[in-house]
């Protein structure tokens, strides 16, 4: 096994003044070439882990190793790592090749050899013929392109987003979100990338990690973290959920408000506590063809979104939340068995 370009041990921080961490006992481990998402609610500690990697903040427990060497103590300009803020940070008295040639020109390379490697990254990422344009000339996209050129000039350890794209409208988030996977891939570097859009997370992303409460819940990915979340607090978290508390039946069947449900075989014993995750989209309309785990009732709010409409349906004992591309009057849906997840636990 490769050793992992970005790896955390038991790190651990606590900003001066407050009473709980941050962060608390994070371990992950990056490879190479690999791109890991961190998503979470505001507050979680996901961009405090993003500037533990980067050397702006050192934490009090733990370490941080790059290419299996601690650099737990090392400053931040010494770990060649690529940086992309939210806000892009460019300098606006210097064209977009100087901006991107301004970590070359750090680390003492010639003008005429930094030119042409500025070039050519803004080459890779479609600005060539915008090179001596100032910052306040291009677009947050083209800002964006540049931001990320000037992070892989120099060919970075790895690189780090911090929520690069929030300051985009959302057609151009998904171009560039599209784009950043393709550099990524290309150069093949080790990418952590801190985001608050699940979306985006879930699109790009190899493996994603949730955070809540400056712990990992959960590293898995994306389809995976979706369909089989670890927990009650990932299942809300990660998309649109119909939750519900139960207990195992039989063998392959759990009880719930809205009555007992068919589920895959299970394996855990009758009476135990658990949370039953159906995703809006696995909701089937119309009565069930085999008779199992059909409900009738009535809409109690029904939402346009374009593509699909999501509405509520007031069953016996609760409330369904299913999403569908049909239009028309819903009396009954379904659940198939397989779209039955069970969660040990119910909190």
């Amino acid at each position: 096994m490769s050793t992992p370009v970005i790896e955390l041990r038991g790190v651990g921080f606590a900003y001066p003044g407050t009473a709980a961490a941050a962060v608390s006992g994070i371990d992950l481990a990056i490879a190479p070439g690999e791109l890991v998402a961190v998503i979470g609610p505001s507050g979680c500690g996901k961009s405090t882990l993003l500037r533990l990697i980067a050397g702006f903040l050192e934490p009090q427990e733990g370490a941080v190793l790059l290419d299996g060497v601690d650099v737990t103590g090392v400053p931040a300009r010494e770990r060649n790592l690529g940086v992309v803020f939210q806000t892009y940070a460019l300098f606006p008295h210097m064209a977009a090749w100087e901006n991107v040639a301004y970590p070359l020109k750090v680390r003492g390379m010639v003008i005429g050899e930094r030119r042409r490697r500025a070039l050519a990254m803004l080459e890779r990422v479609g600005l060539s013929a915008l090179a001596e344009r100032w910052p306040p000339e291009l677009s947050g996209g083209q800002q964006q392109r540049v931001a990320l050129a000037r992070a892989l000039v120099f060919s970075p350890h790895a690189l780090l987003l911090d929520e690069p794209l929030s300051a985009l409208d959302a057609a151009l988030r998904i171009g560039m979100r599209d784009e950043i996977r393709r550099l990524q891939r290309d150069e093949g570097i080790a990418t952590l990338h801190v985001t608050h859009d699940q979306e985006e997370a879930l699109s790009i992303a190899d493996r994603v990690v949730v955070m809540r409460a400056g712990r990992i819940e959960q590293i898995a990915p994306p389809r995976e973290l979706y369909e089989r979340p670890a927990s009650r607090a990932v299942a809300a978290f990660v998309g649109h959920a119909n939750l519900l508390d139960g207990t195992a039946a039989g063998p392959d069947s759990v009880d719930t408000p809205i009555g007992r449900l068919a589920t895959m075989p299970h394996g855990l014993p009758p009476g135990i506590a658990v949370t039953i995750l159906i995703r809006p989209e696995r909701v089937r309309l119309g009565a069930p063809p085999d008779g199992v785990n059909g409900f009738a009732g009535s809409i109690v709010q029904d939402r346009f979104l374009g593509s699909v409409r999501r509405f509520d349906l007031s069953v016996a004992g609760g409330v369904l939340v299913a999403e569908t591309a049909q239009p028309g009057d819903v009396r009954a849906v379904h659940v198939p068995a397989e779209s039955v997840h069970i969660i040990p636990g119910n909190r």
